[in-house]
């Protein structure tokens, strides 16, 4: 089973928002999760939460566990996708908390 992520994991794919090339390799990070889950002392990610590239261009996570659930939304992991300017997909987690 993948690994839980949380508020500050990476994401790793590219960005689409860029003049030239079209899309440049690109890295960044989770910025949004639960207020009020946890999994190893950071807030727990779920379906719709926001990530940002380090050029400063966002996405959202747009796949997620459909059995595990965290306020409502899917519980976010290792190996999901994110997209909008970013496309690519969360390779940080917590390996000590899984979700299928």
């Amino acid at each position: 089973m993948p690994s839980v992520s949380r508020l500050t994991d990476m994401w790793s794919g590219i960005c689409c928002c860029h003049s030239s090339p079209t899309c440049i390799g690109m890295a960044g990070i989770i910025i949004t999760a639960s207020g009020n889950a946890n999994s190893g002392a950071l807030a727990t990610t779920r379906l719709t939460d926001m990530v940002i590239g380090y050029c400063g261009h966002s996405g959202n996570i747009v796949t997620a566990s459909g059995r595990n659930i965290t306020n409502s939304l899917g519980k976010a992991r290792i190996g999901d996708a994110v997209a909008g300017c970013t496309i690519g997909s969360i390779i940080t987690g917590n390996s000590r908390h899984e979700s299928g």
